[in-house]
């Protein structure tokens, strides 16, 4: 990581949130300093000290089946409220200029916090442990409930009652859904990095 000295204020503008329920997500210029992050959300405006900062969390977000990945930063402070950055639009859709601006934002993050602030800082990846066992159960179920139903449709297909031809689209919508899952899951699991290697499998 790069000495934080003397730089000048970084400026982005990306949609933010403080993780409270929320139907569309806030614009925001987050500006990046020497001494940390500095940003406005529901009138409150001040300065995020790199100091009191707690940990950061990348994670890819899915939108949607067919939808692009998205990706969020998770930055945890020791008092106050957790900042949420996206590289998404407000409303959490894909926006294809928003991903270099975000990118370019986690990457100078890193760059301007302190070496002894980086000595114990957690950084992380993917989702909480807890969240992610949540994750897997939910592929058992799948694999019980849809891997079942597509091998009654398997045996119904081979002993005449269901035509090839109707059995291709569930079968091909099924395997399609499970591999989302599955890919959902793996791009979710938990784990670490360093700050001077960035986890760019997680960007948008």
């Amino acid at each position: 990581m790069e000495p934080a000295a003397n730089k000048p204020r970084a400026q982005f503008d990306l949609a933010i949130s403080d993780g409270g329920m929320r139907l569309k997500l806030a614009e925001a210029r987050l500006t990046l300093t020497d001494e940390g992050i500095d940003y406005t959300l529901d009138g409150r405006t001040g300065l995020r000290a790199f100091s009191n900062l707690r940990s950061v969390r990348l994670q890819a977000v899915h939108g949607g089946k067919n939808s692009p990945w998205e990706a969020m930063a998770e930055l945890s402070f020791g008092s106050g409220k957790p900042l949420f950055v996206h590289s998404s639009s407000p409303w959490g859709g894909d926006d294809p200029a928003r991903d270099p601006v975000f990118i370019a934002f986690v990457e100078e993050l890193h760059r301007r916090i302190p070496a002894a602030d980086a000595a114990r800082i957690r950084f992380l990846r993917g989702v909480s442990e807890g969240r992610h066992k949540v994750m897997e159960a939910v592929w058992i179920v799948f694999l019980a409930v849809f891997g079942g139903a597509g091998a009654l449709i398997l045996y119904k297909t081979l002993d005449g009652t269901i035509p090839v031809l109707q059995m291709l689209f569930p079968v091909a919508g099924l395997v399609g859904f499970g591999f989302w899952i599955h890919q959902s899951i793996e791009k979710a699991k938990p784990g670490v990095y360093r700050p001077d290697a960035l986890p760019r499998d997680l960007f948008p």
